[in-house]
Order: C-alpha cells, then structure tokens, then sequence
C-alpha cells in the first residue's frame, strides 16, 4: 500500500476569493466545502490567497473566521502586481510562455515565496484555482506535484458565448469574444500539458479539456457536492412564483435571466397573469435591474438561498451560454423545488435525471412546459422524489472529497520525488 494512502496529507490550494458572494458562488462552494471534509478528515489544508485590492480586511476576516471554525488548517496571502506596461505587453502576446516571459521578473518572487512556503509546510501537492497565478503551475511542477482545477472551461464559455452574439446579431463584440476565445484556448492548453493532472467540473468541460489538451488520461471530472436541506420545517410553497438564482453579474447567468425574462416569461404571463419571476444572487448588472416590474423581482444578494429556493413553485434554469457544474440546479432539487430548464442547464446530471425534469430548448417550448407545471404540481411530486432522492444519494460533499482524494493520491503514486529540497534563499 502507498505511504499516500495512509497518512495525512498536507495540500496548498491557490484560490482566487470572491467575498461579495461568500458561499453562494460555485467556487467558494467548492473550495471551503472539500477543505472542510479533508480537514476533518485529519488532512491539513492551506489557502493561498491573492490579495488584490488594498483594503483586504472583509476577506482576511472571512478566512480568519473558517480557520477558527477549522474548515481550513491556515491561509496565506499573496500579491502579484506586474507593471501597466509589461502587463499590456503580456496580455498583447497571447502565448503564456511569451506573456510569462515578459513578467518574468515580476512572477519570481511570488515563485520563490510560494515555493519556500511549500517547503516549510511540508506539501505534498499543490492544487491551482486561481487563473492569475496559473504561471505558478510551470515554475512549480518540476519539484513538486501540481494540479490544476479548471472548474469551467473558459474555451466551451467563449465558444457559446460567440454563438450567442452571433445569434444576437452583435457583431460589434464578436472580436473581443473571439480573442478572449483564442487566449483561452492557449492557456487551458499550455498550462494543463504541464500539470500532473487537470480537474474539470463537469463531463462537458472535461471532454473540451481532452480536445484541448489532447491527454484525456490527466483529466478528471470532479462534480460539486450540495449540503443536505435544513431538517426544520419547510417554507410553504408560493403559488406560481419562478426563481433563478447565482451570480448576477456573471455574463451566463445574467445574459440567461435576459433572455427568460424577454422571450419566455411574457408567454407564461398570458396563461398566468399572476406569475411571479424572482431573479435571486449577488452583483445584478444594470440591464437586470432595469427589467424589474410588478411581476419581476431582483434581490441582489440573499442571505438565505435555501428559503428562497424552497419557498418557490418552481426553479427556472434558462442557460443559454456558459458551461460546467450548476449548483443552481441541485440546490433547488435539495431543497424540494422542481426545475424547468434548457438543456445546457441539465447537461452535467446525465440523460436519467434530465429525462425527470422539464426541458425545452425554445422559448415556446420551454415556457409551454411551465405553464403545464404551473396548472398540475402535484403531477410532478413523484418526479421531484426520484430527483431529490438521486441528488442526495449522489451529489453528498463526502462522497465528492473521496473522489478529490483518489486523484490527489493518483498524481502522488506516480511522483516519488514529490518532497522539496530546501528553497533557495530570498533575496531581501
């Protein structure tokens, strides 16, 4: 048996902190809930954090309050802030290793700062989330395993977003979009050729990643997990009231809300003059708030989900564009809600789930499926059963850790050489 499947491991996790959202975003869902269960499951796990802005105290906080909780073992803060002009150079040369020469300079301290600090944390593996610091992944992986969590492709994103505008007609983005595509792609593929192994959110983004990279045997799908419900008593249902929730100022989710909102709720309004479309999540852009009306409700940031979700008739998941893992999804079907969706929305469940839930891909279909919902719930009770019984049984963050822990421990069986010699100096 490998010393790896037996002792505890010590893993160094570069994440990228988006407080605005806390919990409510897939990301820190995905970072705080893996590092709790490895926490607890004797394993230590420290975060490196870059610090962006100068006021860094709301997330210093935070973290400080999930060390004292022990849902991580420590955090460390980091800075990387390359010159206006060198950053341009970069950003202008698209390849990584022409941008990551133009900033060499700038990158090798945080190199030599996180490489030290692997060293005296005693790391087994590094895992890399945060897309600024990938440049970390080829200046690390030769001394000590790396492994990059994609979570979405950012190349899947880009292609359907293009299609998007296209459809649009807005062709005056198309540009920009086709070179953020191009970048993209040029980063998934430099940087997942020289990790130990690439973990993708989703069966989706994981076949992009095998295209992209062209080594399907260093891909993993790793899915996010749900916390079960609350056990106290339920919200009652409110009659006819829609709900999409997530990050609103993310382009998929909020360009989905758009389009619900102008092509498919107007047609549910001429059955159900009464229904009620509540767009729940943090950041709404202007274009939503715009939209609100009498039968139209933007929240902004809502600090219990799980009531909004389950106090809902029904969860609307309208996604036109983006990729990867919904949490969005599994949220409302653990907290009892039925969902009506597109197809990219269901994509991640598998064909046996999305068979039980509502999808149409046009908006007359998608919108004549809710107002059959709408006039017979109780229709659907054994359905959402079935789908509320299979997230639970499936989707557990316990069985998910266990998961994360075989790739870690794959990626450790095939690096002997996985302990640092002693760093170099820093210069002072």
């Amino acid at each position: 048996m490998s010393e790896f499947s037996s002792r505890p491991l010590n893993l160094l996790w570069v994440i990228d902190i988006d407080y605005s959202t806390r919990l409510h975003h897939g990301a820190m869902l995905r970072f705080i809930n893996y590092s709790r269960r490895l926490v607890a499951a004797s394993h230590r796990v420290y975060f490196l954090v870059e610090a962006r802005s100068e006021d860094f105290r709301r997330e210093r906080e935070f973290l400080g309050q999930l060390r004292a909780a022990d849902d991580i073992t420590d955090f460390f803060e980091c800075s990387y802030r390359p010159s206006p002009f060198k950053n341009r150079l970069a950003t202008l040369a698209l390849l990584p290793s022409l941008a990551n020469l133009f900033l060499c300079s700038e990158q090798s301290l945080l190199v030599n700062e996180s490489r030290e600090l692997a060293r005296r944390l005693e790391i087994d593996v590094c895992l890399f989330s945060n897309r600024r610091l990938f440049f970390l992944v080829s200046r690390l992986a030769r001394q000590l395993p790396c492994i990059v969590d994609f979570g979405d492709s950012y190349t899947l994103y880009r292609l359907r977003e293009l299609k998007v505008l296209w459809q649009n007609r807005n062709f005056r983005a198309i540009p920009a979009s086709a070179r953020e595509l191009i970048e993209s792609f040029l980063k998934e593929r430099y940087y997942s050729r020289r990790a130990d192994a690439n973990i993708a959110v989703s069966p989706v983004d994981k076949q992009t990643l095998d295209r992209i990279n062209g080594a399907p045997r260093k891909n993993f799908t790793l899915l996010n997990g749900v916390a079960p419900a609350s056990s106290g008593d339920r919200p009652p249902k409110t009659p006819r009231r829609l709900i999409f929730s997530g990050n609103m100022n993310f382009p998929p989710n909020y360009e989905s809300a758009l389009w619900f909102i102008d092509h498919v709720f107007p047609l549910v309004l001429r059955s159900y003059p009464d229904a009620e479309f509540v767009v729940a999540g943090a950041n709404p852009v202007p274009q939503l708030l715009n939209r609100a009306s009498g039968r139209i409700r933007v929240t902004g940031f809502v600090q219990d989900m799980a009531a909004e979700l389950a106090s809902s008739a029904l969860y609307i998941a309208p996604m036109i564009m983006g990729g990867g893992f919904k949490n969005k999804v599994v949220e409302a079907l653990i907290n009892r809600t039925y969902v009506a969706a597109t197809p990219m929305a269901v994509e991640f469940l598998g064909p046996e789930a999305a068979r039980q839930m509502l999808v149409a891909s046009s908006p007359e279909s998608l919108a004549a499926h809710i107002v059959r919902f709408l006039s017979r719930p109780e229709e659907f009770e054994p359905r959402l059963a079935n789908l509320h019984a299979l997230v639970a049984r499936e989707f557990s963050w316990e069985h998910r850790t266990a998961e994360l822990l075989d790739i870690v421990r794959r990626v450790l069986s095939s690096r002997p050489d996985h302990r640092l010699e002693a760093a170099p100096a820093l210069s002072r």
